[in-house]
This record gives C-alpha cells, sequence and structure tokens, in this order.
C-alpha cells in the first residue's frame, strides 16, 4: 500500500502542469437582465495574463460559460467572434441562483460572479495579481476591444518652426519716430503754459 502511494505521489509531482507558468482571466461584455427559459447570447474575452490573446503553442481549446447551482452545473460551450481572443456564447437557465465561471480552455477556469435569474451578473473584479503583463506588438483590438486600457503611444515629436528673427527697424524710422515725440512734446508745453499763466 505504501508503494503504490509513493507511486502516486511521484506521478503527481513529476507529471508537467498544462496551467504551469500561465493563467487567464475572462471578461464579459455588457449583459442584459436574464431571463429564465429565454436564450441569451453574451459576449467574453479570454485574456491570457488577464492583458492579451493567447499566445502560447497550439490551440487554446474550448472556451464558454459554467452555471453551478449547488449539485446542478451546466458549461456551455461558445464559438470564436471577429476580434481577437473575443467569443460568443448562447445559453438558457431556469429560475435560480449560479455561480458562473469563464471556461478558458487549457487555462483553469475563472471564478466571474454570479448570477440570479431573473436578474443579472453580479460580476466581482479580477484579482489584481492576475492582470499582469502588457500585449506585445501592436494593439490587437479595433474600435471593438475588451474592458482595458489601451496602452498610451507617445506623439511623435513635433516640429515647431522657428520664428524668424525679427530684423531692427531702420535707423531712419527710429529718427523720425524720436522727432515726433519731441515735436508732441513741445506743442502741448505750449498750450498748457498760457493756461497755468491765467
Amino acid at each position: 500500500m505504501r508503494i503504490l502511494a509513493l507511486i502516486c505521489a511521484f506521478l503527481l509531482i513529476s507529471a508537467p502542469s498544462a496551467h504551469a507558468g500561465g493563467w487567464a482571466v475572462t471578461y464579459l461584455d455588457p449583459v442584459p437582465s436574464v431571463e429564465p427559459s429565454v436564450t441569451h447570447t453574451v459576449g467574453y474575452w479570454v485574456l491570457q495574463h488577464g492583458t492579451h490573446p493567447f499566445t502560447g503553442d497550439g490551440d487554446l481549446g474550448k472556451t464558454g460559460l459554467r452555471f453551478k447551482s449547488g449539485a446542478d452545473e451546466r458549461i456551455f460551450v461558445g464559438v470564436p467572434l471577429g476580434q481577437p481572443a473575443h467569443y460568443a456564447v448562447t445559453f438558457t437557465l431556469p429560475a435560480g441562483s449560479y455561480q458562473v465561471f469563464g471556461v478558458q480552455g487549457m487555462f483553469q477556469d475563472h471564478p466571474l460572479g454570479s448570477l440570479t435569474v431573473p436578474g443579472t451578473f453580479l460580476i466581482k473584479p479580477p484579482d489584481p495579481q492576475m492582470v499582469q503583463g502588457t500585449v506585445e506588438g501592436p494593439w490587437p483590438w479595433e474600435e471593438i476591444a475588451p474592458p482595458l486600457k489601451k496602452p498610451a503611444v507617445a506623439p511623435a515629436a513635433a516640429v515647431v518652426p522657428e520664428e524668424p528673427a525679427a530684423e531692427p527697424a531702420p535707423v531712419w524710422l527710429v529718427g523720425l519716430v524720436v522727432l515726433g515725440a519731441a515735436g508732441l512734446f513741445v506743442v502741448l508745453r505750449r498750450r498748457l503754459r498760457p493756461a497755468a499763466r491765467r
């Protein structure tokens, strides 16, 4: 019996883990109210390290949503949409309360929050420790993108044209302005003197 336990322990320790060094986060697109026994379609994103599309070797595998209510568990498989790491899943559920998980292919399921039917999803924010890294290369999304902040792009160096150096005023113009000011001073002084004598 001890030998069997040792063999099992050795196999568990030595077996390579599909999740070693990797994880993913599922983000839901906005979802309206969910009604019982009605078909609903929900968009969602599966992002490796919570920030970018899957970059590993091979295929990510099946993704979707898993709903758990006590012993009842339902898994609905999604289909890829047109954007990287974006999927849609169609599901229908009876009335009740469910824990909701993102099914993430080769990665461990991601707990999303809860859903009460009828009602809406109550999504808990992902653990900040699970949202790490950056998108390698150019931003892979256009108008339709996951709820991530797009990396700031440094503006191109602005080239400000130099203003031409002001040329000094010609000497004759300076002299004309000085003479005009002096003449105005003399005229004003003469007009003010007779008033002061009276």
